[in-house]
């Protein structure tokens, strides 16, 4: 009796051990001092993960997986998005007040790379366990993830063979992490994103990766207000087309109303955007998507979508046949 109660007893402590913790690399493209990721590196850091946040000093929003190539990154020419570092000082660094901080000012990638080139090697001598990228001042859906820092970030970490996880939120105010306080909404929504770690974490088979290999996780949040975010249903969901932002080119930013909204409505080009409520100029087709188990529409659901991301762009087999059959006299034998 006292052996099987001492088996039993063994196999209930398994049960409740902690997950193990992660080395996590954090990043986004709305700057190393807002609310949003610094609620996200607070409260991984409570659960047990050892975090390196690295982000740029500004707000890159629509950078999109844009790079400086083989340009020197050089002192800084402004103070960073919220004013903690200022204008001249090293165009990457770390931040004043916290030595696991740092920022690049350049674009998001690079500074989501500074953090798994330079920083996690310097801290582990190894590439990290996960990337987290977010969480977002806004939604990333559909066919805007092209354009998102947050979701490119993502794209190159598994290209790089590291699982990674691109969050956003939909309802955000942008705002300094030195505006955050016990229960902050932004809290509540980085719970959500640990609680997904967590299960990720819990289930992967011994020994592998967070996530299969060249995989990686988009998730969106619903706009909530305080003490609804936990109980978010998730859903699965497929990237699709559907999205609040669909971006467009204006002859004149006057005509476009949510440009004369935010202030910008001068009479000269630019990019704005269209939705189902803001119609784009005339003649221009914006597309639709009315699948059901498309991210965007699953999250005016109220849930979270959970999309499986893959990093190459690689067509399907039938589309690929549908092309070799077009191309058929010019394509030579595969190899």
């Amino acid at each position: 009796m006292k052996a099987a109660h001492l088996l039993l007893m063994l196999g209930l402590t398994a049960l409740a051990a902690p997950a193990q913790a992660l080395n996590i690399v954090l990043s986004n493209d709305d700057g190393f001092e807002t609310a949003n990721v610094r609620a996200l590196y607070q409260r991984l850091k409570a659960a047990g993960h050892d975090v390196i946040l690295s982000a740029p000093t500004q707000n890159n929003s629509g950078k999109g997986g844009s790079m400086n190539f083989l340009v020197p990154v050089t002192p800084m020419a402004k103070a960073s998005r919220h004013g903690s570092v200022a204008a001249g000082s090293p165009g990457v660094g770390k931040d004043p007040g916290d030595a696991d901080v740092f920022y690049v000012d350049g674009t998001p990638v690079m500074s989501m790379l500074y953090g798994l080139d330079v920083q996690a090697v310097k801290r582990w001598n190894a590439q990290p366990d996960l990337v987290v990228s977010g969480f977002n001042e806004g939604n990333n859906t559909g066919l805007i993830n092209n354009s998102s820092g947050t979701v490119n970030n993502l794209l190159y970490a598994i290209n790089r063979g590291v699982p990674a996880i691109a969050a956003s939120y939909e309802g955000t105010e942008a705002r300094a992490h030195t505006a955050l306080a016990a229960g902050a909404l932004e809290y509540e929504i980085a719970d959500v994103i640990v609680k997904l770690i967590g299960k990720l974490e819990e289930n992967r088979v011994a020994g592998q990766k967070l996530l299969p290999p060249g995989v990686g996780i988009n998730i969106n949040i619903p706009k909530v207000t305080a003490g609804q975010a936990a109980a978010l249903p998730f859903r699965f969901a497929r990237m699709g087309l559907a999205t609040e932002y669909q971006p467009v080119f204006f002859e004149k930013l006057s005509d476009s109303p949510l440009a004369v909204g935010f202030g910008a409505g001068v009479p000269l080009p630019g990019i704005s955007f269209a939705n189902a409520s803001i119609a784009p100029p005339a003649g221009v087709t914006i597309a639709t998507d009315n699948d059901a188990l498309s991210e965007y529409n699953v999250m005016e659901t109220h849930a979270i979508p959970v999309t499986v991301v893959e990093g190459v762009p690689q067509g399907r087999r039938s589309n690929e046949e549908r092309v070799k059959i077009q191309l058929r006299g010019l394509l030579g034998a595969a190899p």
